[in-house]
């Protein structure tokens, strides 16, 4: 626990010794899709259901966000609460039909993956709201309330580094108390086996709707953001890659911890910015990473360290 404290310490003192702003943008990156690999991990590493269905949430609601802001002129933060919602509605939609039907792993991702499609082809084809292929500028900020300054808007490397950490810090909060808490208990006892958890008088079905749409409805932050400080959203936010991307972080970092994916969201983003590659060569590079991570290290980064301290503690 000490570890981890220090950890998050140097991550909120970082700015003040680092002035690149190279480094502070694969910082801010890491920290976006940070919040969406720990959501999956509350319902894959914690629940044990393999979804394929976080990049819809992350793309729809990137678009919902923005096109609320503007044709409701509200802010940022506003727009996230509906897109929020959305999210949660669309989880209950499609967890309801998968958890009905009692569908696990392979079944269940591919399903997910199908509804996902899905909803990418409906935003690509809405030309009216989504604009296509051609996707949507966004140009609008996140903005704060600043003693003595008011109301601010976030411009610059270290005020998203700031904003970016302090929403992921929330997130991971937020999932560390409901896994501390009687629904994680539940969450894993549905991981461990789901038979024996229906058996002793455990609600499967809405411990593993509740999870999807805790996971869903905190993940849809990760795609405002993401939008908001690309400054463009389009179809490809919604693609298979993000879903592949998001499951190389998770497995590469240690799933069913909350430290993991973000260690490996670290690597899978710094890595392609110092190295420069192109997508083609990005994508040989996480399916590199996937077979070698369940190859060698299948605890990953997080998971390897746990329990190497825990033999050595012994």
């Amino acid at each position: 626990m000490t570890a981890q404290a220090l950890l998050w310490g140097l991550l909120y003192a970082l700015p003040l010794v680092v002035r690149s702003d190279f480094l502070l943008t694969i910082f801010i990156f890491t920290f976006i899709y940070g919040i969406l690999g720990v959501t999956f991990d509350l319902i894959f590493g914690f629940t044990g259901q393999l979804t394929m269905f976080h990049p819809a949430v992350f793309g729809v609601s990137a678009y919902m966000t923005h096109l609320l802001a503007v044709r409701f002129a509200l802010s940022f933060w506003v727009a996230t609460l509906p897109s929020a919602a959305a999210a949660i509605v669309l989880a209950l939609i499609v967890g309801s039909i998968c958890f009905k039907f009692r569908l696990k792993t392979f079944y269940f991702a591919v399903v997910t993956l199908a509804f996902a499609e899905m909803i990418r082809l409906v935003v690509m084809n809405w030309n009216s709201v989504t604009n296509g292929t051609l996707g949507l500028v966004v140009s609008g900020k996140p903005t704060i309330y600043w003693p003595g300054s008011g109301v601010v808007p976030i411009k610059g490397p270290i005020a998203w580094y700031y904003l970016t950490l302090v929403c992921l810090t929330l997130t991971v909060l937020i999932c560390s108390r409901c896994l501390g808490s009687w629904m994680g208990r539940c969450f894993g006892a549905i991981r461990l086996n789901e038979d024996l958890a229906r058996t002793l008088g455990i609600n499967v079905f809405r411990y593993k709707l509740l999870s999807f749409s805790i996971g869903c409805a905190l993940a849809s932050f990760a795609g405002a953001l993401y939008g908001y400080y690309t400054g463009y959203i389009d179809p490809g936010y919604l693609s298979i890659n993000q879903s592949m991307e998001v499951l190389a972080m998770v497995l590469l970092g240690g799933q069913g911890t909350l430290l993991g994916p973000i260690v490996g969201s670290f690597v899978l983003t710094g890595l392609p910015h110092a190295i420069d590659l192109r997508a083609e060569v990005r994508a040989m590079l996480y399916g590199a990473i996937l077979i070698f991570t369940i190859l060698v290290m299948p605890r990953g980064i997080v998971g390897t360290l746990y329990a190497w301290r825990s033999k050595r503690d012994a």
